[in-house]
């Protein structure tokens, strides 16, 4: 009894700690870049392009250039239950960010980004909507030293290291036996890896730039603490959870109507069947031993669509929109309350403005989604559940060149 009963225990923690903060790709990046509707990838003439295209730095127009970017992110998750009742996460969370470049000849240009490229979110589902809290939360960020080298005035090459921290943080609880009252549990871990990322430009003429990107896959390994607090009786057990990182290609063309009126689109090709598995390890659970469990994801491969464009007023007042179309990476199989993952149609503009060594960018986003149904059998009975995500953010960014 004593062995079936920490047995429950453990699957308990394990269901728990694998848990995500919903959507993981996150292309926040450059106030400017995102009010172009995140099309970047072809111009890539701002510090920003060490995240969109490192090749991008040697067109920069001044000698160095320092970016300091922020977004706050207002989501709303919606999932509807099968009794209909519908409950709805609100996760609020501001993603700084920081890009620095510095061009120490006429061919070569180096810069640093400071940065989250993936996740960067997190839900939080209240008792009284599902009948248990649900708080989770997780980040991936990454510092990324980078080169460009200009070969011709038509061609240049880009080159970065990417070192990537990740954080997951969990606040929940569960009933562990029928009739027990609810338990807390917590887990926080923590983790690196290693990955690097290739940028190519190609300037055919004064008009039309030709923009690649590729960033490369990465090993993420977290490892922490997962704690269960049960009649005044607190675990604190190590835990262990890796995961994939997928591929990432992008390119762009950018096409200077005038001189002051600017068209950009881009493609991303984000490989995110990667991930297709997260591994999960609790170590040395009293009578038992270390214990693992594997969840399926299963993700599949997507396409992202952007298009914008930028119009300079001779006040030196520039004005922006762009639209893009985001695929769900997420099968219905394993969408749920951490993970909503829908279609969305994103609609982004904003404004900046230059004057002397200094340049405000200020973007607005909104991502409508699409409503996913996922329907399960229980007891011979359909039962359907109902998942959406929708997102308005507001980002800002000022730049020091010179």
């Amino acid at each position: 009894m004593v062995k079936k009963g920490v047995i429950l225990v453990i699957s308990s923690l394990l269901v728990g700690s694998v848990l995500w903060a919903g959507g993981w790709n996150n292309t926040l990046m450059g106030a400017r870049a995102m009010a172009l509707g995140g099309a970047f990838v072809g111009i890539a003439d701002d510090a920003s392009a060490i995240y969109f295209n490192p090749a991008g730095l040697v067109f920069q127009k001044k000698a160095f250039n320092f970016s300091i970017d922020g977004f706050y992110i207002w989501p709303t998750h919606e999932y509807t239950m099968p009794t209909g009742t519908k409950a709805q996460s609100k996760y609020n969370i501001p993603l700084p960010q920081i890009f620095l470049t510095y061009r120490t000849s006429e061919k070569i240009t180096l810069g640093i980004g400071m940065y989250v490229p993936y996740a960067g979110g997190g839900v939080d589902w209240k008792k009284d909507q599902l009948g248990f809290p649900l708080e989770s939360y997780l980040a991936i960020y990454a510092i990324s030293p980078t080169l460009a080298y200009q070969i011709s005035d038509e061609l240049s090459l880009g080159f970065n290291l990417i070192y990537y921290r990740g954080i997951h943080k969990l606040n929940t609880e569960y009933t562990l036996y029928e009739f027990a009252p609810p338990v807390p549990m917590e887990a926080e871990e923590n983790g690196s890896a290693l990955s690097a990322g290739f940028g190519l430009i190609f300037k055919p003429s004064e008009k039309i730039s030709l923009g690649m990107s590729i960033r490369g896959p990465a090993k993420m390994k977290l490892s922490g603490i997962t704690s269960l607090n049960y009649g005044g009786l607190k675990l604190n057990l190590d835990s262990e959870t890796s995961y994939n990182l997928p591929w990432d290609v992008e390119v762009g063309l950018s096409y200077k109507v005038t001189e002051n009126f600017l068209l950009a689109t881009s493609v991303q090709y984000t490989m995110w069947s990667a991930l297709d598995k997260v591994k999960k390890t609790i170590k040395s659970f009293p009578l038992i031993g270390d214990v693992k469990k594997v969840e399926d994801m299963d993700f599949k491969n997507i396409l992202t669509w952007r298009a914008g464009f930028e119009y300079i007023l001779p006040q030196g007042i520039a004005l922006r929109a762009g639209i893009g179309l985001d695929r769900y990476a997420t099968p219905e199989e394993t969408l749920n309350i951490t993970n909503i993952d829908v279609n969305k149609l994103t609609l982004l503009g904003g404004i900046g403005y230059k004057a002397g060594r200094m340049q405000i960018d200020f973007t607005y986003i909104y991502a409508f989604g699409k409503e996913r149904e996922k329907i399960s059998t229980e007891y011979g009975l359909p039962l359907t559940e109902k998942y959406n995500l929708n997102v308005f953010i507001l980002g800002l960014g000022v730049t020091y060149s010179y």
